[in-house]
């Protein structure tokens, strides 16, 4: 196995990554914030995790967590996710380290995919959905733009992104040989 398919194998960075995992699902699912003092605590002892590992391992903590939240970075410039989101990612990159960091956000990213896929079904209302696909095939030929914005949803809604993270870790933990990057070797 090569260094770029490494399962997170270091009891302590895992231990340090749950310990800051779970309270932010739990925060984030509840409130729909990531406290700052959740966060910023864990980089730090993530940066200090990888210290202890001399300069090498200070390097793969902060390209881990550059790694880890750079995605995030883009999508809050878009307005697509929140700042704790960016936060936590950056977090558990310390945490794990370079090559584990890029495995644990397409980990998270996949299970934040599925979490949204459920959410929208669980929302999913039968009657709405045959009245907005009826004015959408009626505003066609008023234009295509009209047609597109009357399917716009009334309000927007979001799926939280730390319970994505934490099944992101789990999977990343649970199941080293089938993680995102170890299916593509």
């Amino acid at each position: 196995m090569d260094w770029l398919y490494a399962p997170l194998n270091d009891p302590l960075a895992t231990a340090l990554a749950v310990a800051c995992v779970a309270p932010a699902a739990w925060f984030d699912h509840r409130t729909g914030r990531i406290p700052n003092w959740l966060t910023y605590g864990s980089l730090g002892a993530g940066l200090v995790l990888g210290l202890t590992g001399g300069l090498v391992g200070l390097g793969g903590s902060v390209l881990g967590m550059l790694a880890a939240s750079a995605v995030f970075v883009v999508a809050f410039a878009a307005g697509s996710c929140g700042g704790g989101d960016v936060k936590l990612m950056a977090a558990l990159g310390a945490i794990v380290g370079m090559p584990q960091a890029m495995d644990l956000t397409l980990a998270a990213l996949l299970v934040g995919g599925v979490l949204a896929v459920i959410s929208m079904l669980r929302r999913l209302d039968p009657v709405w959905l045959l009245q907005a696909f009826s004015l959408f095939f009626l505003l066609i030929p008023a234009g295509l733009k009209s047609a597109v914005l009357s399917l716009a949803p009334a309000e927007r809604r979001s799926v939280r992104f730390a319970p994505a993270a934490a099944g992101g870790l789990l999977w990343c933990v649970l199941f080293p040989d089938y993680t995102p990057l170890a299916l593509v070797r």
